[in-house]
């Protein structure tokens, strides 16, 4: 099998961030892989990467798959057409970097995969990247750990009671000397074709949020680790702040659930359950004076609303 990495995009509307993405990877034309699945993008990605980045494999799907199962489509895809790779590189489209930061992650995780052959170990190891805001802050793309088995069923539940940056820095955790992390987001992870195909890829029950962290706890259980590079940095222009409409809200609750409930059984599941009914409920009754009163009362009530929601699916 050829020593090459397969770059892999996903992608759903959003050319400009797309071709940025894609120039930024042109240097490696010729020595990479690059693929994209496309969710039924309806701005004409699918025709203008054909057209101006012909290097690229592009994959359309019927439908929108959502990230994990566009991921594992494509990977599948480019091994049916009989193109060789033996590492994966699964890469946000709303990225910026230099190709040097990919040939950089390539060659970390040559590195650590043959240091724990020497030391006759049997691991394997997925490497991401350093990631930065736009505004050029540190972006925490590294975690302590998840669910019950991770930071501890103690210190998750009480992240209902912390704000969102005070529980943020109890779920990133610090990484080891060796920029080893319980677990990094799939900004960006290169691994090798290997170690994913054990794992199976993503769980396509899942169509957005914890896609990462339920493959992150299968891979672990394959003895993988998971390792931040200091000499690869790159730009998530999507990292610095969140959506917080309901729909995406509603998403990640149940993704969580799904998550939790599969890896931790009835504990992960009461775990989940408690710990959202009581963020939830903590909200709105710190909401609830603004509510009233004040030039904020009408944004406060749709909080308070937004909030009321996601506790009743707690319930479900």
């Amino acid at each position: 099998m050829a020593n090459q990495t397969a770059i892999i995009l996903v992608t759903y509307n959003g050319w400009a961030l797309t071709e940025a993405c894609l120039k930024d990877l042109q240097p490696l034309a010729e020595s990479v892989v690059v693929a994209v699945a496309d969710n039924c993008s309806t701005d004409g990605t699918v025709e203008k990467i054909r057209t101006q980045f012909p290097w690229v494999h592009v994959y359309l799907q019927e439908k929108n798959l959502g990230f994990g199962a566009a991921n594992n489509a494509a990977i599948r895809a480019l091994a049916a057409d009989g193109i060789e790779f033996d590492a994966v590189c699964l890469l946000n489209n709303d990225t910026r970097f230099e190709a040097s930061a990919i040939v950089k992650l390539r060659e970390a995780l040559d590195q650590a995969n043959a240091s724990f052959t020497n030391a006759g170990h049997d691991c394997t190891a997925v490497i991401a990247p350093t990631t930065m805001n736009i505004d050029g802050s540190r972006q925490n793309n590294f975690f302590a750990g998840l669910g019950p088995d991770g930071i501890g069923s103690l210190q998750f539940f009480l992240n209902a009671f912390r704000g969102e940056s005070g529980a943020a820095r109890i779920l990133e955790g610090t990484p080891s000397p060796t920029g080893e992390v319980h677990w990094a987001s799939a900004v960006c992870w290169m691994l090798s074709r290997k170690l994913w195909e054990a794992a199976g890829g993503f769980d396509e029950n899942l169509f957005m949020y914890y896609e990462d962290a339920d493959l992150a706890l299968r891979l672990r259980k394959l003895g993988a680790k998971f390792f931040i590079s200091q000499n690869s940095v790159i730009t998530h222009l999507g990292g610095g702040s969140a959506s917080n409409s309901l729909s995406r809200a509603l998403q990640h609750d149940r993704s969580q659930q799904y998550v939790f409930r599969k890896h931790f059984g009835i504990r992960g599941l009461l775990l989940s359950k408690s710990f959202r009914f009581t963020r939830s409920l903590v909200r709105m009754v710190t909401a609830l004076p603004r509510c009233l009163v004040g030039g904020a009362a009408k944004q406060k009530r749709k909080y308070f609303s937004h909030h009321l929601a996601l506790l009743k699916e707690s319930f479900k």
